[in-house]
């Protein structure tokens, strides 16, 4: 019955991240500033500042991330701002909440 329980829930949490806004916004096209994004599932609350200067991310705080999953794909984070881009790899063993951090910033850069 856990069993049932644990692949019923996860397939849903799967569901609910496809369902995530994601932009595909363009760093290119970010003026300077810092901006916020906000993203709560069943299973993550995520709150990001993302500043940006001369088109390149600079900084990624986090303001809030609470949930079953996200503390190991913050480091998703870092990768970010090193390559300069909102869609990196996920981190491995937390896909899920790589993509809600993905969509985080995509959703704080697009200005939703």
């Amino acid at each position: 019955m856990l069993c049932s329980f644990l692949i019923v829930r996860h397939k849903n949490q799967v569901l609910e991240t496809k369902n995530l806004p994601f932009y595909n916004t363009s760093i290119d096209s970010v003026a300077d500033g810092v901006y916020h994004g906000k993203t709560y599932t069943s299973f993550m609350h995520l709150q990001l500042e993302v500043t940006v200067k001369d088109h390149q991310l600079t900084n990624i705080r986090v303001i809030e991330n609470k949930g079953s999953r996200g503390q190991k794909a913050e480091a998703i984070l870092q990768d970010m701002i090193i390559k300069n881009k909102i869609v990196v790899p996920a981190i491995e063993g937390d896909e899920l909440g790589s993509l809600v951090f993905i969509s985080c910033v995509d959703t704080a850069l697009h200005g939703e």
